[in-house]
């Protein structure tokens, strides 16, 4: 199947869509991907200019302006705030993308209980 053919199979038309880590890598690809296919996007991340340069491409492909919602994932009032402020915007939310996520480097030898925290409440919390 081509990949236009796909991307009328697979529309996420009118879904209200959460985007973690949505400000680089996986989570902004995934969320360019979701603006072609027609969802309304609500773009978490930490790095606010990202989030900009994600939202541009979201909208140069055809979608509505997506919601910026900047914050840590780590901390859990960002997390209530974050799904709050989507859907006081938005009125709903139908679809949650968790793609932040970050890396301690090290052995396991180096590594400290704070850092396998922090990995862990980023990645799987």
């Amino acid at each position: 199947m081509a990949s236009e053919d796909a991307l009328k199979v697979s529309s996420l038309r009118g879904k209200v869509a959460l985007m973690t880590g949505a400000s680089s890598g996986i989570g902004a690809g995934t969320s360019v991907l979701f603006a072609k296919l027609g969802a309304l996007l609500a773009l978490n991340g930490r790095d606010v200019q990202n989030l900009q340069k994600v939202a541009k491409q979201c909208t140069e492909c055809g979608a509505a302006e997506p919601l910026l919602v900047p914050g840590d994932l780590t901390d859990e009032d960002t997390v209530r705030k974050t799904v709050e402020q989507t859907i006081a915007h938005f009125g709903r939310l139908d679809v949650l993308v968790n793609s932040a996520g970050i890396l301690a480097m090290g052995s396991i030898e180096t590594t400290d209980m704070a850092q396998y925290d922090k990995v862990m409440n980023v990645n799987v919390r």
